[in-house]
């Protein structure tokens, strides 16, 4: 075993936050960071749904261990908590799967993500923690005229596979039904997607694990992470821990580290929202608007949570070179502009309501768009999760199953789930600076390209030459 020495780059920001995680800590107890020395069976670094996820399973199957959680910032302040709640499954990575697993594997991969997403449920049902999760319709849909539905290569897969997607097509007079003179061009429709308020889900974990047991330290930032002789060594500004097992679940954070470099880039996801207006949306016959998603490259994300407040998000903002994060991550005035503009296009009907609420922060984006949980070859005392790519809501909750096993030592269906995600890899990122350069000129292209078609303009010849580049990577090593 060779070891690991990892310097810890921490950076906690103070730009405005998600109007839901304003909500979460109101109230809160001034954090208490961790001081002194200790010595614990598992040190879980990072306090949002991965770290508190993992060790409130590993409490479940083993009351005796000792675990300690170490947050830089709250609980909840990182993506999980400033999302937009929606908790999916990964159907749309069918064919991605079906090719680097084929068909056993990818569908015992999408049924342990199904399965993820009914654990939330019965896990908030069971400790009462109140998290607005529920059920409603999504649309996943073209908002570009001429735009072909992203969703075929799925359907086309699923017929392959002889399985049936949970999304269905939505005929045109049910989606002028749905939005009016919204641009909705096409689309497909999932029934039963779940929505949750995600700030709210990240402190009732954290209340949950506290009550178990589980030591909690806020405000503890972790500077370094050592192997040594009987422990891995996790040192903080104020203290020390001596842990025999360590999990890695800080995301973005975690890019900086050699490990992770070839296989996840940081960039920014951004959102703005109304207030809450629920007059004005049964007045305007919003009400029962279905959230969703569009198939822009950029894409749109969005919804309205349950006291009618209108959010929209988009991927693929901010990039941060050599895996740095910095405030323009959490807070981009160009983004938000750009963002409203998208707001006003997809809400025409809301064209005079202020969005007082905008927001962002980095998000860990892998080559495939799919998470990586694993142990590290230098360390195996020393396991992980990282790559969500804007997507762990649902994925968090299979996290905790999968690393729990890892750390346990178990061969068991979680651990079989953790290897076969494992060997969904089919490229790396260039290293910096060129990533960061080449990064740069096709994000823009791909900005100018679909803010044209936005807008009614025909884009650039370059720009759409240039756009398919934005999911290119270097050939994976072997």
């Amino acid at each position: 075993m060779s070891g690991v020495d990892f310097r810890l780059r921490p950076f906690i920001a103070r730009p405005p936050r998600a109007p839901w995680l304003v909500a979460a800590l109101a109230g809160a107890a001034a954090p208490l960071p961790f001081s002194g020395e200790a010595g614990v069976d598992v040190c879980i670094i990072g306090g949002g749904f991965s770290g508190l996820w993992t060790a409130l399973r590993l409490r479940e199957q083993d009351a005796a261990l000792s675990i300690a959680v170490l947050e830089a910032d709250r609980c909840g302040t990182g993506a999980s908590g400033r999302n937009s709640g929606a908790a999916g499954h990964w159907w749309t990575r069918l064919p991605l799967l079906l090719k680097c697993l084929g068909r056993e594997g990818a569908l015992a991969v999408i049924a342990a993500s199904e399965a993820a997403v009914e654990d939330i449920h019965g896990f908030v049902a069971q400790h009462g923690i109140a998290c607005e999760a529920r059920f409603e319709r999504s649309v996943w849909a073209a908002t570009a005229p001429g735009r072909p539905g992203a969703w075929g290569p799925m359907f086309r897969a699923a017929e392959a596979a002889g399985v049936t997607p949970p999304q269905r097509p939505v005929p045109a007079e049910e989606l002028r039904a749905l939005y009016g003179d919204a641009p909705y061009f096409a689309g497909v429709m999932e029934e039963r997607a779940t929505r949750l308020d995600p700030a709210a889900l990240a402190r009732g974990l954290r209340r949950v694990a506290l009550a178990q047991g589980i030591a909690v330290h806020e405000g503890s930032a972790v500077t370094r992470l050592a192997s040594a002789d009987g422990h891995v060594l996790v040192e903080t500004r104020g203290g020390r821990i001596r842990a025999q097992q360590v999990v890695l679940a800080a995301n973005a954070w975690m890019a900086q580290l050699a490990p992770f470099r070839d296989e996840v880039m940081v960039l920014s996801s951004d959102m703005v929202a109304t207030d809450a207006i629920p007059q004005v949306l049964a007045a305007r016959g919003l009400a029962g608007r279905p959230g969703g998603t569009n198939s822009r490259m950029m894409l749109n994300y969005g919804g309205v949570t349950p006291a009618g407040q209108v959010y929209l998000g988009r991927g693929a903002g901010v990039l941060g070179f050599g895996a740095r994060i910095g405030v323009g991550m959490h807070h981009a005035p160009r983004q938000l502009r750009e963002l409203a503009a998208d707001f006003r296009h997809l809400y025409p009907e809301l064209h005079d309501q202020a969005l007082p609420h905008g927001w962002g922060g980095p998000i860990d984006r892998s080559t495939t768009g799919m998470p990586q949980f694993g142990t590290l070859a230098a360390d195996p005392r020393i396991h992980y999760a990282i790559g969500y790519t804007g997507h762990g809501v649902g994925a968090t909750a299979l996290c905790g199953r999968v690393l729990a096993s890892a750390v346990l030592g178990k061969r068991d269906r979680w651990h079989e789930i953790g290897a076969l995600l494992g060997r969904v890899r089919n490229g790396r990122y260039p290293p910096e600076p060129l990533r960061y350069l080449a990064a740069s000129v096709v994000q823009a292209a791909v900005r100018r390209k679909e803010i044209a078609e936005r807008d009614g303009r025909k884009p650039s010849r370059l720009d759409v030459k240039l756009a398919p580049w934005a999911l290119a990577t270097l050939p994976a090593r072997r």
